[in-house]
């Protein structure tokens, strides 16, 4: 079951990072400046917290999705320094008007761009990475076993006999509920 939860946090991730980058390519920002790079990752992983593990619209999820949001804002702002400094990968082929090179980076005019430098490509590995951490993180309540436990109701007028133990405090609330009530 981990593998199916990393495989689609993932793809979740890609389609999340890639229709961001796409979108930053259309306004001609296909490859970034820092400031532009730094704010579509963090907008990337508030979109993949919202999304990713348990989503916000899952029954009891707004707070864990809130956190995760802005934990990934944080995150992918710090991956996207991790990815422009580290992923100089050059792109062997051309993405057309989705890539280019990456002047503040220093890459040269002639080149297809590098796989940190360009919007669609890295922001894509970013939030691919922070779904499959935040997919592989849900884990539902009924596979650990730590969740609460389930107690079979009675059935209508029935009762549940009290546990044997010597637990005399049902005994003191039955005997109390019987007396009569003064008034005052």
């Amino acid at each position: 079951m981990l593998p199916v939860r990393l495989l689609a946090g993932i793809i979740k991730g890609l389609v999340v990072g890639a229709l961001v980058g796409f979108g930053l390519a259309k306004l001609g920002f296909a490859a970034p400046g820092a400031i532009v790079a730094y704010l579509a990752a963090a907008l990337t992983g508030v979109v993949v917290g919202l999304i990713a593990g348990k989503p916000i619209w899952a029954k009891d999820a707004k707070i864990e999705a809130g956190m995760k949001a802005f934990v990934g804002a944080l995150l992918g702002a710090g991956l996207m320094w991790a990815a422009r400094t580290w992923l100089t990968l050059p792109l062997p082929f051309s993405l057309g008007e989705l890539g280019g090179a990456n002047g503040s980076l220093g890459e040269l005019a002639t080149s297809n761009g590098t796989l940190g430098g360009l919007a669609i490509t890295s922001l894509a590995a970013i939030a691919a990475l922070l779904g499959g951490f935040y997919d592989v993180d849900n884990t539902p309540g009924g596979e650990s076993g730590a969740g609460p436990k389930r107690v079979a109701a009675a059935p209508p007028g029935k009762r549940i006999a009290a546990p044997a133990g010597g637990d005399d405090l049902g005994e003191d609330l039955d005997a109390e509920a019987e007396k009569p009530r003064a008034r005052k």
